[in-house]
């Protein structure tokens, strides 16, 4: 660990602070990050068990915030709590980061989903979404983050569960983290048992006609297959338009099975590729999508 906590001290957002560890890591970094260790050296005195129900996470800090303690569910996995020390964390050293009673953070499952906020709107779910976009930059940080990203010549479904292993994190902060830093357009579709649970989905891809907790689409391989936990469908590939109205091109998708009905779903979007319509005459020839390198 290179740095300190009086090296942070300028930084009052979660993108400059990960811009300056990563800077004083000089893009190293122990993976996985060892982040209770790393807490602990950013003054934080300890970790304990959390006993309030209904509750992930907690912080108890000083008044002048030379110092803090860090409380997680004692009933989360490790790899969530792995996410709530760094989500803590992330309110400790984030300055304008003040909590309603003035003493600590008492942080829901639902805090915990948040990743984005309206501009000028409620200050305490801000201040949640960048704790939450400090936790996943610093349990997955951006250099080795996309470099193990490009290391797959083609990038699978199957990729999001080993990269997990990897960084010690759940597949789903994963994958949301590979949704942002791939290079190309893909999205990731969260679902149980048809429904559409969760929906992560990169800047350049098109927006979906998908709405929570209503079926996936009726063409979709996602509904159609047959998959056990752990399994992996083939590649399939669809018109764009079976996903979004708007969209022209071809959608590939690769599910993985998980357990208790829930499925992960891998969506690539080529914008380049015709739809068969547009050429009857043209056999084409099924291969799998291959990411560009831009």
């Amino acid at each position: 660990m290179n740095f300190s906590r009086m090296d942070l001290s300028d930084c009052a957002t979660p993108e400059s602070l990960l811009a300056q560890i990563q800077k004083l890591q000089a893009g190293a970094f122990p993976i996985p990050v060892p982040i209770e260790e790393w807490a602990l050296a950013l003054d934080i005195n300890g970790i304990e068990a959390l006993e309030t129900d209904g509750f992930e996470g907690g912080l108890i800090m000083l008044s002048d915030r030379s110092t803090g303690t860090i409380l997680v569910n004692r009933a989360s996995g490790h790899r969530r709590r792995r996410f709530t020390i760094g989500h803590e964390l992330g309110h400790f050293l984030l300055p304008w980061h003040t909590p309603r009673n003035g003493q600590g953070f008492l942080c829901s499952s639902k805090d915990m989903a948040v990743f984005q906020a309206k501009p000028g709107g409620d200050r305490y779910i801000e201040m949640e979404a960048e704790a939450n976009r400090f936790s996943a930059g610093i349990l997955m940080p951006a250099t080795p983050f996309k470099t193990d990203l490009r290391a797959s010549r083609q990038f699978e479904v199957s990729n999001i569960a080993e990269l997990a292993e990897r960084y010690d994190v759940s597949k789903e902060a994963l994958a949301r983290r590979c949704v942002d830093l791939h290079d190309d357009a893909i999205t990731v579709v969260i679902s149980r048992e048809g429904l559409v649970i969760r929906i992560y989905r990169g800047k350049d891809f098109p927006r979906l006609d998908l709405i929570l907790n209503q079926p996936l689409p009726l063409h979709s391989a996602a509904k159609r297959a047959t998959l056990s936990p752990g399994q992996v469908s083939e590649w399939a590939e669809s018109p764009a338009d079976d996903w979004s109205e708007k969209a022209k091109g071809t959608i590939f998708e690769q599910t993985m099975g998980q357990q208790n009905g829930f499925r992960m779903t891998l969506l690539a979007f080529d914008p380049e590729s015709k739809d068969a319509d547009d050429d009857e005459d043209v056999a084409r020839v099924w291969t799998p999508p291959h990411f560009s390198r831009r």
